[in-house]
């Protein structure tokens, strides 16, 4: 039953974006001097969602493959770019693996081809406080993060630093984390406002994270939280198995 339960969620992973049309469908023909910074900043946010899940770090030689799923409820206010494209849900699909070093670090990498848009990424984190497994042990952690993003209408660079905070319980494992995005976006195709191409948009916006990490079977592991993004609510969930 329990390995049944991380199938599903891997494939509830995998077709929950398929249930919205791409955030970038519309940006050519919809892109205008004052759609390009809300459009920035939720792209920044989708993109420094789902970096994390708990604040224990994996530990030398462990091990964390999975697929997630970040994104936001609904563009914010200035987006006429994804709400002309009747764009109601913005998200993005990941591939994500993780591998524990010493010194309390671990390395990740991460990929998204989603919808014409294709995001590779991946940074560091490390352990503030030493592995403890007992219950109620609070652990936290630094995560940094870099990502590049292109598209045939424009490419975008981001960075994230966060924070996360997590205490174990004998059921499940919650987990609170606050970040900062800095996102970088360069318009290469705008058919409505051609006087666009060349535009270079620089976002510096927050993001919170409160959400829960539950373990399922002996390796495998199911994540949901709520996302708080530059004033816009999003989400995150992801399964996957980690040793």
């Amino acid at each position: 039953m329990e390995k049944h339960l991380v199938l599903t969620a891997l494939l509830t992973c995998l077709v929950l974006p398929a249930a919205s049309a791409g955030m970038a469908d519309g940006f050519a023909r919809y892109a205008t001097a004052g759609s390009l910074k809300p459009f920035a900043r939720d792209f920044g946010g989708i993109l420094g969602s789902g970096l994390y899940a708990t604040g224990r770090s994996l530990g030398f030689s462990g091990f964390d493959v999975g697929m997630r799923v970040t994104g936001q409820f609904s563009p914010s206010g200035g987006n006429t770019i994804a709400k002309n494209s009747g764009q109601n849900f913005m998200y993005l699909p990941w591939v994500q693996a993780e591998i524990g070093m010493p010194f309390r670090l671990d390395g990740f990498v991460r990929m998204s081809n989603w919808e014409g848009i294709t995001v590779s990424g991946g940074g560091l984190r490390w352990g503030i406080t030493k592995v403890n497994d007992r219950p109620y042990a609070l652990q936290a952690m630094l995560v940094g993060a870099g990502h590049t993003a292109v598209n045939r209408s424009f490419s975008a660079t981001h960075f994230s630093g966060n924070l996360v905070v997590s205490m174990k319980t004998p059921w499940t494992t919650p987990y609170i984390g606050a970040g900062l995005d800095h996102t970088r976006l360069m318009v290469m195709e705008a058919t409505a406002n051609p006087e666009l191409v060349g535009a270079d948009i620089t976002t510096n916006d927050y993001r919170a994270t409160v959400g829960l990490h539950t373990k399922i079977a002996r390796f495998g592991y199911l994540n949901a939280a709520f996302n708080f993004m530059h004033g816009e609510p999003g989400m995150e969930a992801a399964a996957g198995l980690r040793f």
